[in-house]
């Protein structure tokens, strides 16, 4: 059997045009609001996608995380999304993506409530490799790459929004 976890995703903003693409990444990773649970439907079974709603799969291989986000990176590429997959057990972290489009990608390590996780040994490591910087210009540069603000302040104002119908 192989290693499980929980996986969800939420769609903040996306065109008309890309809601089938999204569905059919919803569906064919098997999530849904009912989160893969005994007893419910495992794939959204709609033509219509819910703005500010969580899919997700209690059961979801390891891995999935990377191949839903490239999926809907390629087939969705104008919709702002954010998934991440729980850690193994205490075995590993778990994984965050944020896209938003005409902004940027963020990826990190994650806990299982999916906030992302910068080890005080990265932040070290990128304040070494960039010493005569000042903080606004580390935290423009080098900081963004590592903390990804400009992608999760855009994530933060759409989940400070009350988007779901």
């Amino acid at each position: 059997m192989s290693s499980q976890s929980p996986l969800q995703v939420i769609v903040y903003d996306s065109p008309e045009h890309e809601h089938p693409a999204v569905c059919r990444a919803i569906e064919s990773f098997e999530l849904g609001t009912d989160w893969g649970l005994p007893g419910g439907l495992t794939k959204t079974k709609q033509a219509t996608l819910h703005l500010g709603q969580a899919y997700g799969n209690h059961n979801a291989p390891l891995g999935t995380s990377d191949d839903l986000a490239a999926r809907l990176r390629a087939d969705a590429p104008d919709t702002t999304f954010l998934l991440w997959q729980d850690p193994y057990f205490e075995e590993a972290d778990g994984h965050y993506v944020a896209h938003v489009p005409g902004v940027g990608d963020f990826e990190s390590s994650c806990n299982a409530n999916g906030a992302p996780q910068i080890t005080m040994f990265g932040l070290v490591a990128s304040l070494r490799e960039a010493p005569a910087l000042t903080t606004e210009q580390w935290l423009a540069g080098p900081g963004e790459a590592l903390l990804g603000t400009r992608v999760r302040k855009v994530i933060d104002d759409y989940e400070r929004t009350d988007i779901v119908a």
